[in-house]
């Protein structure tokens, strides 16, 4: 279950529109988001239409699993959204096709060239205190971070690459949407992405994903959902929150994750965010990792945990006034014995007296269930004292469908250092995958904490210095 605003429910869609979000009775909740639209001339005008046509509801798709596809209610002042995006002209910025087309150079260079191009933009837009900027993506700027020879990935001289081939010529290539994401956070005001096929369909075939094919689009209502769920925590609401038993002591989630520097040249900051039970995230920073020489993977050693931990509390306390009573850190690799002391050094210095130790990572394993669907989402095998199997993904009795195109992936769950049920840790990992605001559907993987700590990773090698505490909503 999640909390909404009048009540609970299993599913995000059905939460917000039979019960409102949950930040419905609060002052603080964005009433109203100005919202500024940033491309070519066509782009703004595209995205300011569907942004005005997603104020009425948009209808499902047409399914026998009809939980499955729910049809957006819009996102207006009469919906059970209670609020809108305020599109004002003056807020908006273009750019020229041209000012794309002559960027010349190596791919590298292509990319750098484009972010500097929007920075400048943004940087006049942010003048204006927008709530949220929304930039949509030129197809000039597609065709440009298209194929790195800067050949048609359907002509017939383009090279036919396997997976892992495509994935390693992708390595040391420069991402436009991270680098940006990192330069922009001075700006102090969060972006959100928007393809032109999103709001004309027409154009799918003229867009190419990171394997040279063309994309494939989630139904319309579902788009709508994605978007504006996301466009409202990134203007500072909470749609929903995780339900806390208030027998309990509050909660605090950190995901630990490495990152490898901008010129892979070392493996560097170990990244935390930190989350509380309504998902409010923040970024810190820590130090200097190593491989470690048995299994290859990335350590702090003990004074470098020791300070993550603590500064990820402190953190904490600075948003809430308090510690938290109870702290679960979700980690991607196992805890030696130099970073289990040291993190719990941090929790004695600073009495937190309840604490789990996990270690998630994505297996091979496989349950098989009888009958036709795949098992069903929170089966849990607990293998052994240390050792749990977890379906994050899943058969979902909701949808009375398996939401997903291939085999559904379990998450390996490893209890290092835990003082608390296993069956409940199992259940929080399952609900912090519903803590993800770019999906409404029940189909994550990962829970947020470790979602996001990688996420941040990929964005954060890019900016030019340590950040400090920032909030989650700037890197999603």
């Amino acid at each position: 279950m999640l909390q909404f605003g009048r009540d609970q429910h299993p599913d995000i869609r059905y939460g917000i529109m039979n019960f409102g979000p949950y930040d419905l009775a609060e002052k603080r909740r964005p009433a109203a988001i100005k919202t500024s639209v940033v491309g070519t001339s066509a782009g703004v005008a595209g995205a300011t239409r569907w942004l005005k046509q997603c104020r009425d509801p948009v209808q499902g798709k047409d399914s026998k699993k009809r939980n499955l596809f729910a049809s957006f209610p819009g996102f207006s002042a009469e919906s059970p959204f209670m609020t809108e995006a305020v599109l004002d002209g003056s807020l908006n910025a273009e750019v020229q096709p041209s000012d794309l087309t002559t960027l010349t150079g190596t791919y590298n260079d292509r990319v750098k060239a484009a972010v500097d191009l929007f920075l400048r933009i943004l940087q006049g837009v942010s003048q204006k205190k927008p709530d949220v900027i929304v930039l949509v993506m030129p197809l000039e700027l597609l065709a440009l971070l298209g194929d790195e020879e800067g050949i048609d990935p359907e002509s017939p001289e383009a090279p036919v690459l396997s997976f892992r081939e495509s994935k390693t010529k992708r390595r040391g290539k420069f991402n436009f949407h991270d680098m940006l994401k990192a330069k922009a956070l001075p700006l102090g005001v969060p972006i959100q992405l928007l393809r032109p096929s999103t709001f004309d369909r027409s154009l799918v075939s003229k867009e190419k994903d990171d394997f040279a094919k063309s994309r494939s689009l989630q139904d319309e209502a579902t788009c709508a959902w994605n978007f504006l769920v996301a466009l409202y925590y990134k203007a500072g609401g909470y749609s929903w929150r995780l339900v806390r038993d208030q027998t309990q002591p509050k909660a605090c989630f950190i995901g630990i994750s490495f990152y490898e520097a901008l010129d892979r040249s070392r493996l560097c900051t170990s990244v935390a965010q930190v989350f509380d039970e309504r998902g409010h995230g923040l970024l810190v920073q820590g130090g200097i990792v190593q491989r470690d020489a048995l299994d290859r993977q990335p350590r702090m050693d003990e004074t470098g945990a020791y300070t993550l931990i603590k500064n990820s509390l402190k953190h904490y306390k600075d948003e809430h006034w308090h510690y938290p009573g109870r702290v679960v850190v979700h980690k991607t690799s196992t805890f030696n014995v130099a970073e289990t002391s040291g993190t719990l050094r941090a929790f004695t210095e600073l009495e937190i007296r309840s604490y789990d130790l996990l270690s998630l990572s994505e297996t091979g394993m496989r349950l098989v269930r009888d009958g036709y669907y795949p098992p069903l989402r929170g089966t849990l095998w607990q293998m052994d004292e240390r050792r749990s199997l977890l379906y994050t993904n899943g058969s979902v009795q909701l949808y009375e469908e398996y939401p997903g195109h291939y085999v559904p992936r379990s998450l390996l769950i490893n209890h290092d250092r835990i003082s608390t049920d296993r069956e409940q840790l199992a259940t929080e990992v399952l609900m912090l995958t519903k803590m993800n605001w770019n999906n409404s559907q029940i189909t994550a993987v990962e829970p947020i904490s470790v979602r996001a700590a990688r996420q941040v990773g990929h964005i954060i090698k890019y900016a030019e210095a340590a950040q400090g505490a920032v909030p989650y909503r700037f890197f999603m």
